[in-house]
């Protein structure tokens, strides 16, 4: 189904004259990244409003997703697998913030770990994606840059009041550090 969704747009495409056929390749990958991006969002979407967790489950996933495009870790080799494992992960940490959201000092420091933990280790590439110099370094600095941002929105957001936030935000740096570290641990026995 996802190939034909997939060869569908391409086709509808260079029919139109947008691309031609020694772009397939690159745009076929391309593609297929949207539609697993759709489908996890479809998912995060509908169980979300099903359990009435969406917004927690969000508060988790916008921070998570926007780091994680520079940060690298973990990846499934399996699209379908990588949609269900990622459905599965929104879908807990949502229920885990609808549970509690006030930041602990336990918890506060974990993150603080996990903050220095994913500024030391990004960008961890992959199998799939070998990055070189200079891609490591943009990387590296965007997601640092990014990394900053999202600390000090949650600080602000904890202070004044808006818990749920802060701790989504302190959640998806701890699944993401706990990716770095899977990521780089696979790297080096790879």
């Amino acid at each position: 189904m996802r190939k034909r969704i997939i060869d569908w747009f391409f086709t509808l495409q260079s029919q139109r004259g947008i691309l031609g056929e020694k772009e397939r390749r690159f745009y076929t990958y391309a593609y297929g990244l949207l539609l697993n991006k759709i489908a996890i969002y479809a998912i995060i979407a509908i169980v979300g409003t099903t359990t009435g967790n969406w917004i927690e489950m969000f508060s988790f996933l916008l921070p998570f997703t926007v780091l994680r495009q520079y940060a690298g870790g973990i990846h499934l080799e399996k699209p379908t697998s990588c949609i269900f494992f990622s459905g599965f992960l929104v879908f807990g940490c949502g229920q885990y913030l609808a549970v509690t959201s006030e930041i602990g000092f336990s918890f506060f420091f974990l993150w603080l770990i996990a903050v220095l933990v994913i500024f030391m280790l990004v960008p961890i590439d992959t199998k799939g994606k070998k990055l070189d110099k200079i891609e490591t370094r943009i990387y590296g600095k965007r997601a640092r840059i990014i990394l900053a941002i999202e600390f000090i929105m949650a600080i602000f957001l904890g202070i004044y009041g808006f818990s749920l936030l802060a701790k989504g935000i302190a959640t998806a740096h701890l699944v993401l550090a706990t990716g770095l570290i899977i990521g780089s641990v696979k790297k080096f026995w790879m």
